[in-house]
Formats: C-alpha cells, sequence, structure tokens
C-alpha cells in the first residue's frame, strides 16, 4: 500500500477563495443594511421612550413637563426633560443621536421650541406633533398626539 502525500492542491485552494471572496462580497452589503436599519430603530424608541417619560412625570406630578433641545443645539442633539416648577429641575438629559442622524420637529407646520405635556399627560398645544429620522437610507417618523399618546409609525 502506498502512502501518498495529504494536503490540497494549489487549485482547490484558489477556488476555495474565490469561493469565500464572492459569499463576503454578497454578505458585507446586507449586514451593513441591518445595522443601518437597527440603529435608526434603536434611536427613535429612543425618542420615544422619552417623550413617554416626560408624560408620565408630568401626570405623576401633576405638573407641566417640558422635553426640549439643550440650549443651542438642534432637535437630534442632546435633549432635557424639565419639571415647570419654580425651579424648572432637569430631571432627565438624553444623549444625542447616533452619527449624522437628522431629527425635524413640526407641529402645525413650525418647528417647535418644546414640547410641553399638561398634568393629565396631554400635549400643551392644540396641534400633533411630528418627528421625521433621516439618517441615509433610514427614515422613520413618530407622532406625537394632542391627548399625548405616542405612536411610532402610525396614526393619532
Amino acid at each position: 500500500m502506498r502512502q501518498g502525500i495529504k494536503g490540497f492542491s494549489l487549485i482547490e485552494l484558489l477556488i476555495t477563495v474565490a469561493v469565500m471572496v464572492i459569499a463576503v462580497t454578497v454578505v458585507i452589503p446586507s449586514f451593513s443594511g441591518l445595522i443601518a436599519r437597527n440603529r435608526a430603530d434603536a434611536d427613535m424608541a429612543e425618542i420615544a421612550r422619552a417623550l413617554g417619560y416626560a408624560r408620565l412625570e408630568a401626570i405623576n406630578r401633576g405638573q407641566r413637563v417640558r422635553i426640549l433641545p439643550v440650549p443651542g443645539q438642534l432637535w437630534a442633539g442632546q435633549l432635557e426633560v424639565m419639571v415647570m416648577n419654580t425651579n424648572s429641575d432637569i430631571v432627565r438629559m438624553l444623549p444625542a443621536l447616533s452619527g449624522s442622524a437628522a431629527l425635524g420637529v413640526t407641529a402645525n407646520s413650525a418647528t417647535p421650541a418644546n414640547i410641553e405635556f399638561n398634568s393629565l399627560g396631554a400635549l400643551a398645544s392644540a396641534y400633533p406633533v411630528t418627528f421625521a429620522y433621516t439618517k441615509g437610507n433610514e427614515a422613520r417618523s413618530l407622532l406625537v398626539c394632542v391627548n399625548g399618546r405616542v405612536a411610532l409609525n402610525g396614526a393619532c
């Protein structure tokens, strides 16, 4: 019985490497798209949580609560949740959105300086507020109804 040399030939290795390169070039774009979608969902969920928190603080404290951008920043920057009492206490600071995300906020076709919830959890304004998030090809929307309800990609 003859003992042969065990191993792979150069052609077998080249074919294996070529198949791996093709597989990686197909997988990477879909993986980066998945990451972008997850980041957009996470950013919008963070904004929805902040709005829900502000609304619940207004109900629990029986006072008006505002959510507004840190002075000098846009809505995509840091946000603060502030109780509208004699001291205007800041109860929570929210981090800025990730990367190059843009956040458009409109109420009655104008950008509001803040969003305020009354002691019953409803918006202090008479108009719903729309948040429009964009980052690259990803776009999301969030609506705050006049009654204070927060609806992701929904309607009042």
